[in-house]
């Protein structure tokens, strides 16, 4: 009984060793020509087969130790019970009642909780001594798997499934989840876990999550004179300007300020038509992850992104992007680099308008709505709000957080303050 259940063990120790070797370690366990690298190597070359073959294995040795157990061993503990004045004609029942819950200990202990937690703890030692057994063991056991493969999947025809030994792939959230989980553990760096959580995001972004607004947007008119480009640089420090014709939606191209700067130092007067570029037009539904390869590949440092109607939506750097998955690059050169979001004492925080909700959800908890039409928190506002608010103008979440008003100009809403839940009044005593 004691050596079916050890064996339960090495099956499910086996499991969680092979499945928990990287596969950058395995190869140099390969170079060094280790023993047992090979019978590793070849179990997870073919993961069905070998998780099958786990089961099945796991299966048998159940049925075996439950077999023997009620078989042998409480007809051996039941003459102990029956001269018992108390038990009588129940020894029966009450000696298998002991050897269920028997085994049911020892098989959780010796045949799961120990072996699985040695495993974990020394999975490349593991892996390489009971690999070559069990390398042998899957070829013998091949024809039983693939007959009660196949029996499974007549069974599991009508309903339009088939039998999958392979474990589930993570989606991107659960991938968050145990990345956020790995980072609290002390697994992870922080820095680590949020470029790979960004990472993760990025992949749900479109053009219109990491586009600069058009009312953000610094242009140029086409027949802009040399004083007017020469104020506008002066003026705003980017390093490129889109550039209109008549109407700021007929974007015609765009001028670097380094070419500017060029062109000045060698002659006085600046024909714009010498400097532009030609604009290079996205939807704003374009996804950003495919954005940032095809702006690598045709180095394009900044697109226009259009609206449904062609009409200039906003626009998109190279460095937008690049942003979205390390953080905040700043400029020494650039102005009114102020920070999006600011802690406040009592829990509250004074946000920016434009700040993304994505990145406020970063550093508030429990994170704020961003199923509807908006990605701001001047956007959340406004959609629950209805109209263009005045300064002082609040508005109650439903998780009992109050968002506060505390700049608008020019019908925009610069900045808020996020309040926590008001504390409850105590009954009347």
């Amino acid at each position: 009984m004691v050596a079916l259940v050890l064996l339960n063990g090495v099956f499910s120790g086996a499991e969680i060793a092979l499945v928990s070797l990287r596969g950058a370690r395995l190869q140099e366990l390969k170079a060094q020509r280790r023993l047992g690298v090979l019978s590793v190597l070849a179990l997870r070359a073919h993961p069905e087969r070998f998780l099958a073959t786990i089961q099945v294995g796991i299966s048998l040795i159940g049925a075996s130790a439950a077999a023997y157990g009620g078989s042998s061993i409480a007809t051996q503990i039941e003459p102990l019970l029956e001269p018992l004045p108390w038990i009588g004609e129940s020894s029966g029942e009450l000696s298998i009642a002991i050897v269920v819950l028997g085994i049911t200990f020892l098989s959780i202990v010796l045949g799961e909780l120990v072996p699985k937690s040695l495993a974990m703890h020394a999975s490349e030692r593991y892996a390489l001594l009971v690999s070559p057994p069990l390398h042998v063991l899957s070829r013998i056991t091949a024809p039983l798997v693939q007959i009660l493969t196949f029996t499974s999947n007549l069974l599991l025809k009508p309903f339009g499934d088939r039998t999958n030994f392979l474990e589930a792939h993570h989606t991107a959230g659960e991938l968050a989840h145990l990345i956020e989980e790995s980072s609290r553990a002390g697994a992870l760096p922080p820095r680590v876990a949020d470029m790979t959580t960004r990472a993760l995001e990025f992949a749900e972004l479109r053009a219109e999550d990491v586009m600069v607004p058009r009312t953000e947007v610094v242009m140029l008119p086409r027949r802009a004179s040399t004083d007017e480009i020469s104020r506008l640089v002066l003026e705003n420090v980017h390093a490129r300007l889109p550039v209109y014709d008549g109407s700021i939606d007929n974007i015609v191209g765009y001028v670097s300020i380094r070419d500017f700067i060029a062109m000045a130092w060698e002659r006085d007067l600046i024909v714009l038509e010498d400097l532009m570029r030609p604009a290079v037009f996205v939807p704003e539904t374009a996804r950003a992850i495919d954005l940032l390869h095809d702006m690598r590949s045709r180095r394009v440092p900044l697109v226009i992104v259009v609206d449904e109607q062609g009409g200039m939506s906003g626009i998109v750097t190279l460095e937008d992007l690049i942003e979205e998955l390390v953080g905040e690059v700043f400029d020494e050169h650039a102005r009114g680099g102020e920070v999006e979001v600011l802690a406040e004492p009592g829990g509250s925080f004074r946000i920016q308008g434009r700040a993304a909700i994505r990145d406020v959800n970063r550093l508030v908890e429990p994170p704020l709505p961003q199923e509807g039409n908006w990605t701001t928190l001047a956007g959340l506002f406004l959609a629950e709000h209805g109209h263009i608010p005045e300064n002082g103008a609040s508005l109650v979440l439903a998780d009992g957080r109050r968002l506060e008003v505390l700049d608008v100009t020019h019908r925009r809403i610069r900045w808020l303050r996020l309040h926590p839940p008001a504390a409850p009044v105590p009954p009347p005593s």
